[in-house]
């Protein structure tokens, strides 16, 4: 008979976001704030700016 690999040892391994030691907390925390930053970084749009001016009024 052949031993089976549990179904979640099977995953991990084979799992396609396997690359690196950090713990899945802390690569999601980077990506939030990778993604924060990349947000405030953005041009403001010229419509937007332009519907700001004429709320001001």
């Amino acid at each position: 008979m052949t031993k089976k690999p549990k179904p979640s040892e099977d995953r991990v391994e084979a799992s396609p976001d396997h690359f690196s030691d950090k713990p899945l907390t802390e690569k999601i925390g980077n990506n939030l704030k990778q993604l924060y930053d990349d947000v405030v970084n953005e041009e403001i749009p010229d419509d937007f700016l332009s519907l700001l001016a004429k709320a001001d009024k």
